[in-house]
């Protein structure tokens, strides 16, 4: 969900994958794969990494309260 509500983080994410040589499968929020060897681990640790919690749980909450005021209207 952190490389798809950020364009810059998808961008780079789909970049590196292609350079893993790996078939990337991917929706909105999620990768697809059958087992953990089609996945480059190293990426997906890395990108874990790049994004920091704390303006993680700020982008979710933006969407969560934007997403309720929505709804009221």
């Amino acid at each position: 969900m952190a490389v798809y509500g950020n364009p810059e983080i998808e961008r780079w994410f789909k970049d590196r994958y292609k350079v893993s040589e790996k078939k990337l499968d991917m929706g909105k929020s999620c990768v697809h794969f059958r087992a953990a060897d089609d996945l480059p681990l190293d990426l997906i640790a890395e990108t874990i990494a790049k994004v920091p919690k704390g303006s993680y749980i700020k982008y979710v909450e933006s969407v969560k309260g934007s997403a309720r005021k929505t709804r009221r209207r």
